[in-house]
């Protein structure tokens, strides 16, 4: 469904992240193809990938789905681009959001912001796991932004999930330090 002019449009076809699933599949398989070919498997370099790719799929399909598709000639396509309102500066509208919203935008890159860490001890550093969860969340508005524009989505490029979303990114790293600090520094890959 898109808004366009106080008025909901409903599309003929839906593709939700289901779609995703054969990709992130075919990627862990050649993966773990590759490791079968060179004799040496590590189970836990493995299980931690393969979560991750979970996550991916998780967080594309939260974020950027589903993405409704209009038929030739319908009315949102006649309008032409660019009609929904999409775009979202004011700060002060956080003190709206219902408590779903605030957590699940606090919590959104979390495990990314964790997964960074576990993969390059250069995201152990707060500026730099910071600055990439910046830029990812960026990337995701700007998706966003750009889907909405073409009636591929109903979301917003929002200041306020950017915001909450790096902010969010302190709660994964923190788990990786806290996990790291009782596991003896054994949880890089």
């Amino acid at each position: 469904m898109v808004l366009v002019d106080n008025k909901w449009y409903v599309a003929s076809v839906e593709l939700n992240g289901l779609i995703l699933i054969p990709f992130f599949l075919i990627l862990f398989l050649i993966i773990i193809f590759k490791q079968f070919k060179s004799i040496t498997i590590n189970w836990k370099k493995d299980t931690i990938l393969l979560l991750f790719l979970i996550y991916l799929w998780v967080l594309m399909d939260l974020t950027l789905f589903p993405i409704p598709i209009f038929s030739p000639g319908t009315k949102p396509l006649t309008f032409g681009f660019g009609k929904q309102t999409f775009i979202n500066l004011q700060l002060n509208v956080i003190g709206s959001y219902m408590p779903i919203q605030l957590i699940g935008n606090l919590l959104l890159l979390a495990p990314f912001s964790f997964f960074a860490a576990i993969y390059s001890k250069k995201f152990i550093k707060l500026a730099n796991n910071l600055s990439l969860m910046f830029f990812i969340s960026l990337t995701i508005e700007c998706l966003q932004l750009i889907m909405s524009f073409f009636y591929l989505g109903n979301r917003t490029f929002d200041i306020n999930d950017l915001l909450l979303n790096t902010l969010g990114s302190l709660i994964g790293l923190g788990c990786f330090k806290l996990l790291n600090r009782i596991l003896y520094k054994n949880l890089g890959v």
